[in-house]
């Protein structure tokens, strides 16, 4: 199977509906951001074990406009919605396995450097990955870093967690598992929100989740489990999945007999057939 073709012609696709998510996002929840709930508190006594504390925090990313415009550029990204620079960290929080055994896990959080003390705040869950290096916490040229820092630079915060086992991450990474993709998006918010409010700013409780690939799935898990009071505070505002792999099964079988010609936003594979 040829890895690398699959990964090109995977992010040109993803490049090309990146603009449209941060749209459709845009465009809806832009409301002003809710007051807290009583449930902050709980966020505000979060002990050092608990789910979402932040263990390390490592700055990646210091952007003003127009470096942030530059490097939008160079990936193919749009940048006519930028507005400010971005400063991103690689944040190291607990979180726990697919046993529920404590572990720790990685993301990226962004953040728009503005004087918004109270910012609405875009989960992005990436796509397939198959080298831990590869995750925006990690990888300055990785497609989902400048995913992250174009919706930063629109005024958002950004969550971008690399799932369990990927970026900083012990072990192996569980893919698709859904309890595992929630429980790491989940503490991946909490600790976006953590760490936003040690610099006096502060999460809306609603939640702006969009994904590619991978991340299309496990928007949708990501956003059911809000919706179903996981998590105290954070609520679901709105979603937008890309390219999801609905039929993952048939897809990995042509690709591995090197048969995928491309994909699509549908939920048909696409598999090229030889003559013959």
């Amino acid at each position: 199977m040829n890895i690398s073709r699959l990964r090109r012609s995977t992010v040109k696709s993803g490049v090309l509906t990146l603009v449209c998510a941060a749209a459709a996002l845009a465009a809806t929840g832009c409301g002003a951001p809710q007051s807290s709930s009583p449930s902050a508190a709980l966020v505000d006594q979060q002990q050092p074990s608990a789910r979402g504390a932040v263990v390390s925090s490592t700055p990646v990313v210091d952007l003003n406009a127009k470096e942030v415009a530059d490097r939008l550029a160079k990936a193919g990204i749009g940048t006519a919605q930028i507005r400010y620079g971005v400063r991103a960290h690689r944040i190291v929080y607990r979180t726990v396995d697919i046993t529920g055994r404590p572990t720790t896990a990685s993301e990226l959080v962004a953040m728009p450097k503005n004087d918004e003390r109270d910012l609405q705040v875009v989960s992005w869950l990436h796509g397939t990955e198959v080298y831990r290096g590869e995750v925006a916490s990690v990888n300055d040229e990785s497609t989902d870093r400048a995913t992250a820092l174009l919706f930063a630079s629109t005024g958002r915060a950004v969550s971008a967690p690399d799932y369990l086992g990927l970026g900083k991450g012990p072990g192996f990474h569980p893919y698709g598992n859904p309890e595992a993709t929630v429980s790491a998006s989940v503490d991946a918010l909490r600790a976006a929100r953590a760490f936003a409010r040690r610099d006096g700013r502060d999460l809306d409780q609603r939640v702006l989740i969009s994904g590619f690939s991978q991340g299309g799935p496990a928007t949708m898990m990501v956003g059911r489990a809000l919706q179903q009071n996981i998590d105290p505070y954070f609520r679901p505002g709105a979603l937008a999945p890309i390219a999801g792999p609905f039929n993952l099964s048939r897809f990995e079988a042509a690709a591995a007999d090197d048969k995928v010609a491309g994909s699509g936003l549908s939920t048909r594979t696409h598999v090229r057939r030889d003559a013959g």
